[in-house]
């Protein structure tokens, strides 16, 4: 009981710190990058904003940011501000979880940023409504998209993205892997014939979706190929419905066929070819300090993606 004091006393002064005028406003102009998104993730107008940086300026004396009419940056002692501030911040957060912790239950608001398509209804959604069910005074909101967000400026937990990592200033956590495979049904096959190397589909209508390169695997090398179709479809249902319909061959992750390889609604080809890469990443801010929700969340995910590799291994091995 006495620690529990000791934390609740030490989160009044933090608070106090935090709500001093234009501390919270510099910090997220500084985050924003401007000050028009540090108004959009307070909530309030772009001239509060610039009124709290203001007064800060002028109570401490010294210019925090050097401004133009593109960007704002921040002088030398605006970063030593800066540094002190966020970890103000992030000791603020600790005495929260810890009291929080004391009370042995997750509070707060979760934000998360995840890619569409069948790894988000799989397994993202799945995991997040797990731990909705497990933490109810946790609020969880999810915003499924194949946009690249802004994590620091838009306020996000953490993201899920697939493709290359090149975000500066936050961590990138490897979450799963994906295996592509194509697949044609069986009357486009017998119609066009069954190409046997991946360099054989410029002869055939392929399903295309945000590239028309499809990068297969030849004997432990990677073998990019160019494709072409009529079709170009960013929804993996629609893939999956012109596929059936035989209107060309659809190269996916193997998640996002479903049961139609099993049963016979589509076949799979070029299985020896077939590309496998760790491409599904968990994105979150480099911080001294992550919320203990935001860690329970990610240990969900994670949990939910290896129970469904391990399944997708065994469907890959049913179909060779």
């Amino acid at each position: 009981m006495e620690e529990l004091v000791v934390n609740l006393t030490r989160h009044y002064y933090l608070v106090e710190i935090m709500n001093s005028d234009g501390l919270t406003e510099f910090l997220a102009v500084v985050r924003a990058g401007s000050f028009t998104g540090a108004a959009k993730i307070l909530g309030v107008s772009v001239p509060h904003v610039s009124r709290q940086v203001a007064r800060l300026e002028e109570r401490l004396g010294i210019k925090l940011f050097q401004r133009n009419t593109r960007s704002v940056h921040l002088t030398q002692p605006g970063e030593t501000l800066r540094k002190s501030s966020e970890k103000i911040a992030d000791d603020l957060e600790a005495a929260l979880s810890e009291v929080s912790s004391a009370q042995h239950n997750l509070e707060g608001r979760l934000r998360v940023a995840s890619l569409s398509g069948s790894f988000a209804d799989q397994v993202v959604g799945p995991a997040m409504n797990e731990m909705a069910a497990l933490h109810p005074n946790v609020e969880i909101v999810i915003d499924f998209n194949a946009r690249q967000v802004d994590i620091l400026s838009e306020g996000y937990d953490f993201a899920i993205r697939a493709g290359p990592m090149q975000d500066s200033g936050l961590i990138a956590r490897p979450l799963s892997s994906r295996t592509r495979v194509a697949a044609a049904s069986p009357e486009y096959l017998a119609s066009n014939g069954k190409p046997l190397h991946p360099a054989e589909l410029k002869e055939h209508q392929c399903i295309l979706t945000h590239s028309n390169t499809w990068r297969f695997t030849e004997k432990g090398k990677l073998l990019d190929v160019a494709v072409t179709g009529r079709l170009n479809l960013n929804s993996g249902q629609a893939i999956l419905d012109g596929c059936s319909r035989g209107l060309g061959i659809a190269y996916m992750a193997i998640g996002g066929f479903g049961k139609t390889l099993s049963d016979g609604t589509l076949t799979p080809i070029l299985n020896d070819f077939w590309h496998t890469d760790r491409s599904i990443h968990i994105l979150r801010p480099d911080r001294r300090y992550t919320p203990r929700r935001v860690e329970v969340a990610i240990s969900i995910l994670e949990a939910f993606a290896e129970r469904a590799r391990v399944h997708e291994i065994q469907t890959i091995r049913a179909l060779l």
